[in-house]
């Protein structure tokens, strides 16, 4: 488990930075097969960035030891980057060298902004983002997740009518950094602002957004989207997600990475079984080719899965779609790994 393995390196100085909001219940094989994120990607990458080598059995039964310990390796072709995000495709992981970092030395700050919308919110984080302070994590959450967490919780994020929370850390907190973070959102609109160094409280605002999805849950079924665009398009992409929503009458839990354009549009629907309904069908239909318009992507950190394949190829060029079914047939020619997804 991706949490198991923080808690071990921890004990001895050091930490594996991709964090994903499952942490406690992911894998690391999981989080390799989908590139998996979180919200510390945004100053220390994706799962990619931090597995050093990968060993795979391909589907003839051939083990390949791909990478290694050193942090560069320039040997061969990158095979180790191909693999992570496959989905299973091209072969079974079943051992990897990932990377550990030394816990950073210094205050770790971590708080809460509230704002007017998610519209204000994520034009703070653009300016968070253009100021140099390297903030570690930048997380949105719409009214209807803030709703949410208050009644899965038993807490009160939303007592007075906040419509958009940030929740942000800083890593290490240089001197004026959290003054220049004060001063930032507040000239970006931000309504109140709670910052805090105390671990015990930076555990619980932690566990605020790991815990978005089980709130999300308690009303039913969640229709989980995964989308990232350019982060000069976040605002723009955030406010049409919300008025598609409206439009065919669903309720939009909008939360997600916002310092790396990484956004989960959610739908909550109140039956847990059953076909996708035409209304949502109608949503999805309509948001993600307005994100491929704006140069992003149907998927950031979830892989591709059986849903979106539909729109693989309005994002991929017919040149691209080819080559990688040539590398699939390279490495599975019989098609008996995972096969129909990715494409």
């Amino acid at each position: 488990m991706n949490g198991d393995l923080d808690q071990a390196a921890r004990k001895v100085g050091y930490f594996y930075a991709p964090d994903p909001g499952s942490k406690p219940i992911s894998t690391i094989g999981g989080n390799i097969a989908t590139n998996a994120g979180g919200m510390a990607s945004l100053k220390y990458g994706t799962t990619r960035e931090n597995v050093l080598g990968l060993k795979v059995v391909l589907a003839d039964g051939r083990l390949l030891e791909l990478g290694g310990a050193t942090f560069k390796n320039n040997a061969s072709y990158d095979l180790t980057d191909l693999f992570i995000g496959s989905e299973g495709t091209l072969g079974v992981v079943v051992e990897a060298t990932v990377r550990l970092r030394p816990i950073p030395f210094g205050d770790t700050v971590t708080g809460l902004a509230t704002f007017a919308d998610v519209h204000a919110l994520t034009h703070a984080v653009q300016v968070l983002q253009a100021s140099g302070v390297n903030p570690s994590m930048l997380e949105v959450l719409n009214r209807v997740s803030i709703e949410a967490l208050d009644e899965y919780e038993g807490i009160d994020l939303g007592g007075r009518g906040e419509q958009a929370l940030l929740i942000f850390q800083l890593d290490v907190a240089v001197a004026g950094a959290l003054d220049l973070v004060d001063d930032l959102l507040r000239k970006a609109g931000a309504q109140t602002i709670d910052v805090t160094s105390d671990p015990a409280r930076t555990a619980t605002i932690i566990k605020i957004r790991q815990d978005i999805f089980a709130a999300g849950a308690q009303y039913g079924r969640l229709i989980v989207e995964d989308i990232a665009v350019p982060l000069g398009q976040l605002a723009i992409v955030a406010d049409r997600a919300e008025a598609i929503a409206a439009k065919h009458g669903q309720r939009l839990l909008l939360l997600g990475h916002a310092g790396d354009g990484n956004l989960h549009p959610d739908i909550i629907l109140e039956s847990k079984d059953g076909a996708l309904p035409a209304e949502t069908q109608a949503y999805i239909d309509e948001l993600l080719p307005f994100v491929i318009s704006v140069g992003g992507t149907v998927s950031a950190e979830h892989g591709i899965g059986t849903i979106k394949k539909k729109w693989v190829p309005q994002q991929l060029s017919p040149a691209v779609q080819t080559l990688q079914q040539q590398i699939k047939a390279v490495f599975d020619p019989t098609g008996i790994l995972n096969p129909g997804r990715k494409f």
